[in-house]
Order: C-alpha cells, then sequence, then structure tokens
C-alpha cells in the first residue's frame, strides 16, 4: 500500500461543479442533491472531498446511475461526485492480460477495445451497456457468467482509491500475485461508495471462448427441474453460465425472442464455451445426462441469436412492468443445493400478494431473482415486505439473504433493503468509523 498527500485546500466552488439545471440527473431514489460535480482528476476529486470534510457535506458518487436504485434513499445528499470524466484506459498489455482503466470508464467500452485482442473482462452484469466500472466494483456486480468465470472481484488486481479525507490511497498492483496480508482489493469491492471513491483499477483478464453454444432445457415440473439440475452440476461438464426462468418469465422471454409457443412452463438455459470439439461434445453429453428428465430442448448456436438470448439473460427487461405499476426487483441469495425447493415454495407465497410475479436464477451460484408488478393503489407493498421479512429470518441459519434491488418508497418504508443481521456487523461499522468517521460518504444507504 502506497498513501499520495492530498491536494491543495480548494474552495468548494470547483471547476468541474456543474449548474443547477443538470442537478436533476443526479436524482437517487426521488432525492436530489443540492449539487452536482464532475471531477477531471483524482486530485479534484481529492479536492471536492476535503471541502465535503469541511463543510460536513453528504456524498454520493455516481457513475451512469444504472445502480443507483441499490440500497436504501440517502439519509443526506449534499454532492454528486460524478465520476464519468474519468474515462480513460491509460495501461493495456495485452501479452500480460492486464489493463489499467479509470473508474468512470464504461464497460462496454473496455469490452470493445479487448475484443480486438480476442480477450475480455469475463463479467457480464445488468446494465451492461450503460454501467461503469465504479459502479461495478462498487456493488460487486455480475450476471449469468458468474458460475463459470466468478464475480468481479476475482478479477480485481489493484484499486485507487480517494478516502473520506482526501487522501489518495493505492491497494495491489498490476502484478497478479502481490498479496502477502490482507487483500484490500475485496474490502472495497462491493462497499458500495462507502469507504472511498475509486480512481482507478487494475484488472486481469481471459481470453474471449472460440466457440459458444446453449442449450434451453424445457421442463413442465419443478421436480424434473430439480433433478435435471443435479445432474449437471456433478456432472464433469463446465458450463460459463446455467440460467433457470419459471413459467411466467420464460413465456415472456420467448414473446420478446420470437420464440412464442417454443417455450412453456420451467426452462433451464446452459452455455458452453471451448473449443468447438470441446463445446460440441459438452452439448450432447449434456443431452445425454437429462435423458427423460427433458420435455423438451432447443440448441441455439448462431452467433447472432446467441447474443440475442443472452442479452435478454443477463439484463432485467423483458420482466420489467410499464407505469403506472410499480417494480420490484429482489436479489435472495441461498446454498445452491435449495433453489429449487426455495423456487417452489416461493412460488406459493408470492401468489399471497395477489401480484404478477417472475422468477429467474443463476442456478448454479444460488442466486434468486424475484421481480414484482405491484399496483400502487393496493396493498401488494405491505404484503410483500411481510414476506420478504418472513424469508429473512428463515435464511438466516444459513446465511442466506434478500435484498431489495428495486422498489418503490412504499416498499422501502416498511423494509430496510438489505436486512443484514450477522455478528461481523459490528466489524463492517468499525472499518467504516475508522475510513469515513463523519459519515460523508453515502451515509444510510449500505448496510453501515
Amino acid at each position: 500500500m502506497t498513501k499520495e498527500s492530498p491536494g491543495p485546500k480548494a474552495d468548494p466552488q470547483v471547476s468541474s461543479a456543474l449548474p443547477p439545471s443538470q442537478l436533476g440527473a443526479f436524482t437517487v431514489q426521488g432525492k436530489r442533491p443540492d449539487r452536482a460535480a464532475t471531477p477531471r482528476t483524482p486530485e479534484e476529486i481529492s479536492q471536492l472531498l476535503q471541502s465535503a470534510q469541511r463543510e460536513h457535506w453528504a456524498v454520493v458518487p455516481f457513475g451512469s446511475g444504472s445502480r443507483q436504485d441499490l440500497g436504501n434513499p440517502p439519509e443526506r445528499f449534499d454532492l454528486a461526485l460524478a465520476t464519468t470524466r474519468l474515462d480513460r484506459i491509460p495501461e493495456y498489455e495485452p501479452q500480460d492480460l492486464v489493463v489499467r482503466v479509470e473508474s468512470g470508464c464504461r464497460l462496454a467500452r473496455l469490452q470493445e477495445l479487448l475484443a480486438a485482442d480476442r480477450l475480455c473482462l469475463p463479467v457480464d452484469p445488468p446494465a451492461y451497456r450503460q454501467t461503469t466500472l465504479g459502479g461495478m466494483v462498487a456493488a460487486n456486480a455480475s450476471g449469468p457468467d458468474r458460475y463459470g468465470h466468478g464475480t468481479l472481484r476475482d478479477y480485481l488486481l489493484g484499486v485507487g482509491v480517494i478516502q473520506a479525507d482526501g487522501t489518495q490511497t493505492r491497494f495491489g498492483s498490476r502484478v497478479v500475485k502481490n498479496v502477502t496480508g490482507y487483500d484490500m482489493c475485496k474490502l472495497y469491492a462491493g462497499s458500495f461508495g462507502t469507504l472511498g471513491v475509486f480512481s482507478d483499477f487494475y484488472f486481469k483478464l481471459k481470453p474471449l471462448p472460440p466457440m459458444e453454444k446453449t442449450v434451453v432445457g424445457l421442463f413442465r415440473k419443478l421436480p424434473t427441474v430439480r433433478s435435471a439440475l443435479s445432474k449437471l452440476l456433478r456432472s464433469p461438464l463446465i458450463p460459463s453460465a446455467v440460467e433457470f426462468l419459471d413459467g411466467n418469465a420464460s413465456r415472456r422471454l420467448g414473446r420478446k425472442l420470437d420464440w412464442s409457443g417454443t417455450i412453456a412452463g420451467y426452462a433451464l438455459a446452459v452455455k458452453f464455451g471451448d473449443l468447438e470439439a470441446a463445446v460440441n461434445w459438452q452439448v450432447k453429453e449434456l443431452k445425454e445426462i437429462w435423458g427423460t428428465c427433458l420435455d423438451g430442448d432447443m440448441l441455439v448456436s448462431d452467433p447472432q441469436a446467441q447474443a440475442r438470448l443472452w442479452d435478454c439473460l443477463r439484463e432485467d427487461h423483458f420482466c420489467m412492468a410499464e407505469p403506472p405499476m410499480e417494480n420490484v426487483k429482489l436479489k435472495v441469495n441461498i446454498l445452491p443445493n435449495q433453489l429449487v425447493q426455495w423456487i417452489e415454495e416461493m412460488e406459493k407465497q408470492l401468489s399471497g400478494i395477489e401480484a404478477p410475479f417472475f422468477l429467474r436464477a443463476h442456478a448454479g451460484s444460488g442466486v434468486i431473482r424475484i421481480y414484482c408488478h405491484l399496483d400502487p393503489a393496493t396493498a401488494q407493498a405491505g404484503r410483500l415486505a411481510s414476506l420478504i421479512e418472513r424469508w429473512r429470518s428463515l435464511l438466516h441459519a444459513v446465511r442466506g439473504s434478500v435484498v431489495v434491488e428495486r422498489g418503490p418508497a412504499s416498499l422501502k418504508n416498511r423494509v430496510d433493503a438489505w436486512g443484514y443481521r450477522y455478528k461481523d456487523l459490528k466489524l463492517m461499522k468499525r472499518i467504516k468509523n475508522r475510513l469515513d468517521p463523519r459519515e460523508i460518504l453515502n451515509p444510510g444507504r449500505f448496510v453501515v
């Protein structure tokens, strides 16, 4: 770890400040900031944070805004600190499989650069085309490919952070094996902007697979899904993604992709990426392993069809409602071997809130996504809040969780977005108090 002295003190009215007419673009869950700034350099961020310390401003780090629905509403919101002008890629060594990128750079732009050398950063979170690297690291965001490739935290080699007092700090480096003590990069990944503002990152990269194919298995009943999933996860096959959709979600997906009538009931989408011979063998082997479990299947091998399918499975759009209905998105973390059991129970209990719902899952990773369409003129939000608290109590014994990733005020006023109740909460509070004692960074939005 190295430390650099903070820049000179600056007046709160810095050159990167935006006019009041632009503040509406930084509204977070109904709260609008008093001021916003778009610094160009880490030094300018340092100056802004020093001003925030003096004035006791509450600061919300802001990238593209695609993840600002996450967490609780800010307790205070004085300054939106936008990183989108820190968008360079200052170091890129294809032969070393390492890249350094600034926090405001968009993932899609980075992937386009890497693809020219048949490389990638193997993460595929929602809002893929809009999200910045800083927002991704802050949320440790991931998508379907987390099953085969892991989360963003697994590829983070180094991170530049401007701490709450304006001190510029760097952890890790461009070298893959550099940690002899606690890996501070992992502390900051998923910290939700509460421990510092990111300036840049070092990431390790992977080659793009030469070929990809997807098998979509179709099932009428959940017990056959359980059997098929168990056989897959106990097999020698190495899929990069295993996605589950309930009947409601699979029918919507079918309409989105013009597959109407092809998909009915539950679906498992399994993607393989490797050399052509390896992919073809795995596709053939999977169909043999599933055997009589299947009520039908589809093979998606055309590159354009692959891209359309996984764009849908990565994003939330096809499960979202139109106004005046209100969207809720929940993330449920459980043990992978309990996935189908919980889905079965959730289907029964969600029917009691009398609102349309859709269940999807990263089936091999134990992550369930629940989408609900709430009618604001009814008591559906209250019934869903009670259900969330019931699930949290049941999941506590296995360190599971239910996170409200998106929801209207009628829901978030009734239930905490995180519901975190584990014994390491005290340690998390100590770390927060040490790194941000005045609580100016994203106050009230995260677990601590």
